[in-house]
């Protein structure tokens, strides 16, 4: 039996109880938005579109990120979180990769960018192994920022 395949859909009215569900670990509550604010972010920012990371049929997760350039330029990964019962089975890796993948093409698209709290070196970890570097700047709340540039990594290859 294989691994499972990993897509990204968009939380719609059908899905978005199966998303607010999903919950990160005990330990984990303090480095991650709920994923029902996650979703008020998303309808008053315009930019940002919602997605359930799926395994074959099943949501594991949620990724909100950026569907167009946002205004510094950059495309944004704002939330990511697998859920506590699913980590570590490397869905938040294919995740990242398929985001990669949907905004390598885009001729806007020249760097993308995610923050985290300074003590989640899980993510940090994991953003790392994905291709993205530090960029010494924080945002305002102390958050480290990372960076993923198509022109450093061969255009996402």
């Amino acid at each position: 039996m294989g691994s499972p395949s990993i897509t990204l859909q968009r939380i719609t009215r059908e899905n978005e109880l199966a998303c607010i569900a999903l919950k990160p670990r005990e330990d984990q509550l303090s480095l991650v938005a709920t994923n029902a604010d996650s979703l008020v972010h998303a309808v008053k920012e315009v930019t940002s579109i919602p997605h359930g990371i799926y395994a074959d049929d099943l949501m594991v997760g949620f990724v909100l990120f950026d569907n167009e350039v946002y205004s510094d330029g950059y495309y944004w990964i704002l939330r990511l979180m697998i859920d506590e019962k699913y980590q570590g089975r490397g869905y938040g890796r294919s995740a990242i990769k398929q985001l990669i993948n949907q905004l390598k093409d885009r001729t806007d698209c020249r760097q993308i960018r995610v923050s985290h709290v300074p003590h989640n070196s899980v993510a940090n970890r994991l953003y790392k192994r994905c291709g993205f570097q530090e960029t010494s700047e924080f945002e305002d709340n102390g958050d480290i920022i990372l960076s993923y540039s198509f022109e450093v990594n061969g255009h996402g290859d």
